[in-house]
């Protein structure tokens, strides 16, 4: 990268270094470049599996953040819970709720039974006009590897949030220090390959490697920026530190010892990734199956033991308070990565301010397998497309007329999908 000059610097520039670069946050420095083109729009699914409620108690901006919602009060200007609309492809008169609530989320359309045949989803749609040009076209995440198959539907109906369509599934990334090399590091396999040896010799980090670049960049840049850039490097070297990439004495060369990491901590890195992936400009668009439909996953970290299906199937008021203590952590931690964008500046306002982060799952009830009253909301204005700030109720509405609404409000022109039957007002 030239410093001397910025012209023909991009937007999306590079720390470089021995084997191994960094991208670049927005920086005041490149500012006259990335005015003349316009801002980013980014979107992110976060699927929560098993069911799930979260109905405020009014709607309108005078809604309440009740349990489970309680800790997006930082960020309640730009939520907005949406009620009352219903996912009608993941409903059917034969057993299989889970795998055809998991994969008519973002398909809008009821899985081929036996499969894997499912249509393209939306993510992939709004990747190809968002992430054109992005290093990553759609960063795919899962917090479980892999789940049972039900009632005869493929196991990938429980396991898979994003498909590009017909019987492909999106890969997935269940490793984060797999997805940390594909965030900071080259593009092939080869390449990202070739890096760690490069670290794992020099008993280095990522940052060390770039560290001449940055010293070279500190001497054009102003006070703001400098400020800035120590901030991101700081921030990307306490998250290599978590993922304990850097070889120690207790880490051999060659040991990837993030994987197998306890899943709350997981679900941590994971959002960490998927803000550094935004920050940098490596994707515009995220997907994050937060566990499989119908996990046994326990959330005894949090004082809820056992198996999270067979809770979630426990119609008693005890049962249905623990669903909600589970729902309850879960936006706990992505309130947390939307306050993260909230504060990062991005010329005049902040990378919130430019976001569409739907959280939600294909079950309104996980103890009876209903498909109505899903829960959902979103976090963002999308430059202003959307208002926040409220609770709408769109009774009887086909869950896809969101997907349509968060698409135009992103800038992708789009009249259906799915099963729509139009879109949504959420100015």
């Amino acid at each position: 990268m030239s410093l001397g000059t910025k012209k023909g610097i991009k937007r999306r520039s590079f720390l470089r270094g021995a084997g191994t670069f960094i991208s670049l946050p927005v920086l005041e420095y490149f500012m006259p470049v990335a005015i003349a083109a316009p801002l980013p729009k980014r979107v992110v699914y976060c699927y929560m599996p098993n069911g799930g409620k979260w109905k405020p108690s009014a709607t309108g901006s005078g809604f309440p953040l009740e349990m489970p919602l309680q800790d997006l009060a930082a960020v309640k200007d730009y939520v907005t819970v949406i009620s009352g609309l219903q996912l009608g492809p993941a409903k059917s008169t034969i057993n299989g709720d889970h795998s055809r609530a998991l994969t008519a989320f973002l398909s809008g359309r009821t899985p081929q039974f036996p499969g894997p045949n499912v249509t393209t989803t939306i993510d992939i749609t709004l990747a190809q006009t968002l992430s054109a040009g992005s290093r990553v076209a759609n960063l795919c995440l899962a917090g479980e590897e892999h789940a049972a198959a039900e009632s005869g539907y493929t196991a990938d109906y429980q396991s898979c949030l994003s498909w590009l369509g017909g019987a492909s599934p999106n890969p997935r990334d269940v490793d984060p220090a797999v997805v940390f090399d594909r965030i900071f590091g080259a593009d092939t396999a080869a390449d990202q390959k070739g890096q760690r040896a490069v670290r794992q010799a020099a008993g280095k980090s990522i940052l060390d490697a770039v560290l001449t670049e940055a010293n070279s960049l500190n001497r054009v840049i102003g006070a703001s920026d400098r400020y800035r850039l120590k901030e991101y490097l700081q921030a990307v070297r306490d998250l290599e530190s978590r993922m304990s990439i850097v070889p120690t004495e207790t880490c051999p060369t060659g040991k990837r010892p993030a994987t197998g990491v306890a899943y709350e901590t997981r679900v941590k890195l994971f959002y960490d990734l998927i803000y550094h992936a935004l920050a940098c400009g490596v994707t515009n668009v995220a997907t994050f199956l937060l566990a499989s439909e119908s996990t046994n996953q326990s959330y005894d970290f949090i004082g809820i033991p056992g198996s999270h299906h067979d809770i979630s199937h426990d119609s008693s008021d005890a049962g249905y308070a623990k669903i909600a203590k589970i729902v309850a952590w879960h936006v706990g931690q992505f309130s947390a990565f939307c306050q993260r964008l909230k504060a990062t500046p991005e010329l005049g306002g902040n990378m919130l301010d430019n976001s569409v982060l739907m959280m939600g799952g294909g079950l309104g009830d996980g103890a009876h397998h209903k498909h109505d009253e899903i829960p959902v909301f979103i976090v963002g204005k999308s430059g202003g497309a959307i208002r926040g700030g409220q609770h709408l109720n769109f009774e009887g509405q086909a869950f896809c007329n969101l997907h349509v609404a968060v698409a135009n409000a992103l800038g992708v022109t789009m009249t259906q999908f799915g099963d729509s039957t139009g879109g949504l007002s959420l100015g």
